[in-house]
């Protein structure tokens, strides 16, 4: 009887991980909610609880930027585009284990003086500056320092 029981709970405990797997893999991701202000803020690093964001000067042509930044974030592993939505690029990188999204922005101001790149969790409360480590890596390796 106590072992049918503790058979019972390793079962359940396996069909819960694994709806929460599917639960985290596979929710729609929409493009349109991840859209940034990037007219909101003065250039800076913005780190937050659940992600981080840097707002630098244009120093070259917007888009050769945006080209720039899309061709590092790509060569990250885990990592595709979801999309562009006015302008704004979008993508998504996934944590290795349990695959986990984290979304980053890359847009740029309507006067085209500055760029917002902001890199955020989806669940949780604390991304354990995951974000801000890969921003920073992607953001030097097109020439900005934060």
């Amino acid at each position: 009887m106590k072992v049918e029981r503790m058979m019972s709970f390793f079962w359940i405990v396996v069909l819960v991980f694994i709806g929460l797997q599917a639960l985290i893999r596979l929710a729609p991701s929409e493009a349109e909610n991840w859209t940034v202000d990037a007219n909101a803020d003065a250039p800076g690093a913005y780190p937050t609880a659940m992600g981080f964001k840097v707002v630098a000067p244009i120093e070259k042509e917007p888009k050769a930027l945006l080209d720039a930044f899309e061709a590092a974030i790509l060569a990250q592993p885990r990592t595709h585009k979801l999309g562009t939505v006015k302008g704004q690029r979008i993508y998504v990188t996934r944590s290795l284990l349990w695959g986990f999204p984290d979304y980053t922005t890359a847009a740029v101001s309507d006067d085209q003086t500055r760029a917002t790149f902001y890199s955020r969790l989806r669940y949780g409360k604390s991304d354990m500056a995951v974000n801000r480590k890969r921003l920073k890596q992607i953001l030097t390796t097109i020439g900005i320092t934060v």
